[in-house]
């Protein structure tokens, strides 16, 4: 007996090899394992448990969702509470980078943001300091 054959706890046994089957032949067949009695029950318990994402649906099927919105908009009645910071002018007029650019220069500039309201309505945006109802002025700060 070698002495890898006594290490492994007994004879060697000789490996098979299959040459491989031609494209479209049988291969060697495979043992098939059978599961036990009530396995099928248990992986459909264990997917009953697992919490599910539900299924996203994009802002513009859910029309339903702003109607109320809409009419608040059109009515002018549709408003925010806002901490206002001031304002700064900008080169151009949408996105998320130009935003954020502006915020970065109102709070490097240190100055003391106003509770206020946000008017939303079909004419445009309006600004109105929460405790004078006025408009707030640019140099207030």
């Amino acid at each position: 007996m070698s002495r890898s054959a006594a290490a492994s706890g007994g004879p060697r046994r000789p490996e098979l090899h299959l040459p491989p089957a031609p494209c479209g032949a049988p291969g060697p067949p495979e043992t098939s394992r059978t599961e036990p009695e009530g396995a099928g029950t248990m992986n459909k318990l264990r997917q009953s448990l697992r919490r599910r994402k539900p299924a996203y649906v994009p802002e513009a099927s859910r029309p339903h969702q702003w109607q109320a919105d809409e009419d608040a908009v059109r009515k002018g009645t549709c408003s925010f509470p806002v901490r206002y910071l001031g304002h700064v002018e900008v080169e151009e007029s949408r996105g998320m980078h130009v935003c954020e650019d502006a915020v970065k220069k109102l709070k490097a500039m240190g100055r003391k943001s106003v509770k206020s309201v946000l008017w939303v309505s079909a004419d445009g945006l309006r600004v109105v300091d929460d405790k004078t109802k006025d408009v707030p002025p640019s140099g207030a700060f």
